[in-house]
């Protein structure tokens, strides 16, 4: 890690994947420490010598004695923590010696210390109760939620209409007629109900399967409150304004997909150029591609995340697709927009149905990212940036000069984390074109884009990142809650700001 990159993690403060230590603690409380840090999908960073409260730059007295307790509290771990560089590192900055251990991203592995199972959330490293650990074994793919039996559904839950539709569409494409005797056993076939033995009669009954719910249900949304997709339309281009249009789109997935790529027509712009006697159409954004970018998020988003949708943002200059959840195990960015993974979808049950659904969703088994790329390649656009900041979010750009046409205020760790040709003046020294804003505007705007590349943001986050005061940040925030920019969660010093 080189000094430019440290400053900007000691600016932006501790979180929930960064702590700060004046001391190097003992061994077994490093364990704890790091615990916490590794159980994170993002991994994070342990600092030593900057004061947790002040973010005061000490420094360490012996860094080799502290890099000795950090590798006996990494040991003691259960599996032992893994560092991104092969032993932590003593780093200067100020004059001041610093010892960092980075802590590799979770690869699907829950590590133990001191007989628990730890997670650090916030600025606080805690024990995962029952619900985290499964939530935890969700997220990573380590249990397979789509094949679960819903016992609160039966089969009437089911519409055996679309059932019987999608049987004859599999012998139309078999040439043949499917083996299965009836609707019933085809889906028990396809992992859409299962058998159940009644824990109070010992009866054994049939009973649907999430996947099953999700794909051929009258109201999937009925059991899952999550599953659904919340399209939402902005003239601006950050979303400080009250949006222009707001939909929830529900029902079985395929009808979410369709209704999902609607919105998204509606309201890209479509030019048109003359080829020969032939006029065509252009669209500003390559259609297919964010119909891509859906059909990806209802098959890969973590389900299991109560609260969680898929939500669409339609801005003037790009559109952004939220999935909840994160990549699973294995899988790299860099290495999906290579063409170089192999398709390991978190519901492949869903995939697999939505493959052999009339409509074409899955034609693109494994190749979804280069797709887009190419798409927007093709069109004379922006690469698409994927990215996850506590979910995985694909964000297409109409071009570059639309890209920068408004700057954006940000925080130092925001500010460090644009490219060198999208950096921005801090709030001290705002923009021409951050001038004509208002006050208010400039605050709200930092806000939405520390959210954007972080996840979520806090009053106190805010404060630090606006330097506006304790109740100023509560008006901005609670402000972009009234316009539907955003949702909280959480209360008192707790509370947290995510998109809407």
């Amino acid at each position: 890690m080189d000094e430019e990159e440290l400053r900007t993690l000691i600016a932006g403060g501790e979180s929930t994947t960064v702590e700060f230590k004046l001391n190097a603690p003992w061994s077994a409380e490093m364990a704890e420490r790091l615990c916490g840090l590794a159980n994170s999908p993002l991994g994070g960073v342990l600092i030593i010598g900057v004061e947790d409260k002040t973010w005061a730059i000490k420094g360490v007295a012996n860094p080799a004695a502290a890099i000795d307790e950090m590798l006996k509290g990494a040991a003691l771990v259960s599996p032992p923590v893994a560092f991104v560089e092969p032993d932590p590192q003593t780093v200067m900055l100020d004059g001041q010696r610093l010892v960092v251990g980075r802590v590799s991203p979770n690869n699907g592995i829950l590590h133990q210390a001191a007989g628990a199972y730890l997670l650090r959330r916030g600025t606080m490293t805690r024990p995962m109760d029952t619900a985290h650990v499964a939530e935890y074994m969700h997220r990573q793919g380590l249990v397979v939620w789509e094949t679960q039996a819903n016992l609160r559904a039966t089969l009437d839950d089911l519409d055996m209409r679309v059932v019987e539709r999608y049987l004859h569409h599999l012998s139309a494409v078999a040439g043949r007629p499917s083996r299965a005797s009836s609707p019933v056993e085809l889906l028990t076939l396809l992992e859409c109900v299962a058998p159940v033995r009644l824990s109070r009669t010992g009866e054994e009954v049939t009973r649907p399967t999430n996947a099953g719910l999700l794909m051929f249900g009258d109201a999937p949304r009925y059991f899952y409150p999550q599953a659904e997709i919340i399209c939402t339309y902005y003239r601006d281009d950050s979303g400080v304004r009250r949006y222009d249009d707001r939909r929830t789109i529900t029902g079985p997935l395929t009808r979410q997909i369709e209704e999902a790529y609607a919105f998204l027509k509606l309201y890209t712009p479509v030019g048109a150029r003359i080829e020969g006697f032939q006029r065509v159409e252009e669209p500003d954004l390559p259609l297919e591609a964010l119909r891509e970018a859906v059909v990806n998020a209802v098959v890969h988003r973590d389900y299991s995340l109560k609260g969680e949708a898929i939500r669409i943002f339609y801005y003037s200059n790009r559109v952004e697709v939220h999935s909840p959840g994160l990549l699973v195990p294995g899988l790299a960015i860099e290495e999906l927009k290579a063409g170089r993974s192999r398709s390991k979808p978190r519901n492949p049950v869903l995939a697999s149905l939505l493959r052999d659904m009339p409509g074409n969703y899955m034609e693109r088994v494994g190749t979804g990212v280069p797709f887009m790329l190419n798409q927007m390649q093709a069109a004379g656009l922006p690469q698409p940036e994927f990215s996850q900041p506590g979910e995985f979010v694909v964000t297409f750009w109409r071009s570059e000069s639309v890209r920068r046409t408004t700057p954006t205020p940000a925080p130092a760790q925001v500010y460090a984390a644009l490219p060198q040709s999208e950096q921005l003046s801090p709030l001290s020294e705002p923009s021409t074109a951050a001038l004509t804003l208002p006050a208010q505007e400039q605050r709200q705007r930092a806000a939405l884009e520390y959210i954007r590349l972080n996840g979520s943001i806090g009053n106190k986050e805010h404060q630090r990142v606006t330097g506006a005061s304790e109740s100023t940040a509560t008006r901005d925030l609670e402000g972009l809650v009234e316009r539907g920019s955003l949702k909280r969660s959480g209360k008192g010093p707790a509370r947290r700001y995510t998109l809407a």
